[in-house]
């Protein structure tokens, strides 16, 4: 298996973050290898990808887990924050760091996000043509605003609003923020899910501003994903029982986006890709995605202007 990944920072828009950085035995100058940033969900830290980093270290790709700003390890305040528009920020500078390693391919870099992280990634490569690969595992939000909805109902997501009303009045006075529960789970098989987070990852804590739901209603990468195209995306979803990754956001989501894409529906429930078969299963086929178009696929080329020397040598 993989080695102990170094730890490293990189610059985001003026915000130091922090990043585990794996890398496959052999990598280096002379011989550099294709490289993937790897997001997780909301304020979820670094060290919970380190189950998912070493299949891809193993399969010969360096692997770059990253705490968005405000997060683990990163500096930021408040504390937090969690907006989905400044992790999209984060992966593309993660991006350009990878781009300064010399174990690294700066050519071949791909995205790789699970559940919400996977919207995320998804958001930065549109925005940004150097992730020439998207994975999304445990896909889960593309339209913040209808994803809450269904989550609270309508009469909860009122509430939510006149919370938020009266967060800005605090926000106005006091420029601060309340503070909620990142993950409050109701399900008996992921309820303890939150505490034992916080037991096993101590940079860790269930707990984001309350405005970044303001934020998370305004997000909605289905609205952009027709322009990934032609970037490939496959996304690997869960087919079981899930109230958390809805399924039918994926098919929805992945209707609009272009080719080459490819939808995946394993027959796993909430958890199932995260641990035992299903993780061995989702990994594979985001390997072999990588490996298709990180390695295998010829990346394009700029055709050389025309010159009278070339247009005579194609006459004869």
């Amino acid at each position: 298996m993989a080695s102990q990944p170094e730890q490293v920072t990189f610059n985001s828009l003026g915000t130091r973050c922090a990043g585990d950085l794996y890398l496959p035995d052999g990598a280096c100058a002379d011989r550099p290898v294709p490289a993937l940033v790897l997001g997780h969900s909301g304020v979820m830290v670094k060290e919970a990808l380190g189950f998912f980093a070493p299949y891809f270290v193993d399969a010969g790709f360096a692997a770059l887990a990253i705490d968005y700003r405000t997060v683990g390890s990163s500096e930021g305040e408040p504390r937090g924050m969690d907006y989905p528009e400044r992790q999209v920020e984060d992966f593309r500078s993660a991006m350009s760091y990878l781009q300064t390693r010399p174990e690294v391919q700066p050519e071949r870099l791909g995205l790789w996000g699970v559940s919400f992280g996977g919207s995320v990634a998804t958001q930065a490569a549109v925005l940004d043509r150097r992730a020439k690969a998207v994975v999304v595992q445990s896909p889960s939000v593309w339209n913040g605003w209808r994803s809450l909805e269904r989550m609270l109902g309508r009469e909860g997501l009122r509430a939510l609003r006149d919370r938020l009303d009266d967060d800005w009045k605090q926000r106005y006075e006091t420029n601060v923020s309340a503070r909620v529960p990142h993950l409050t789970l109701d399900h008996d098989n992921v309820q303890d899910a939150p505490d034992l987070s916080e037991e096993l990852f101590p940079t860790y804590r269930n707990e984001k501003t309350l405005d970044s739901a303001e934020h998370l209603l305004t997000f909605a990468p289905e609205n952009l994903i027709e322009r990934l195209a032609p970037t490939p995306l496959l996304m690997i979803a869960n087919g079981g029982w899930d109230p958390y990754h809805v399924l039918e956001e994926a098919q929805s989501a992945f209707a609009r986006a272009g080719e080459p894409k490819r939808l995946e529906i394993l027959p796993y429930d909430v958890l199932g890709l995260y641990t035992g078969p299903g993780l061995e299963e989702a990994m594979g086929l985001a390997i072999d995605w990588f490996d298709r178009y990180l390695r295998q696929t010829r990346l394009p080329d700029n055709t050389p202007t025309p010159t009278r020397e070339s247009v005579e040598q194609m006459r004869r």
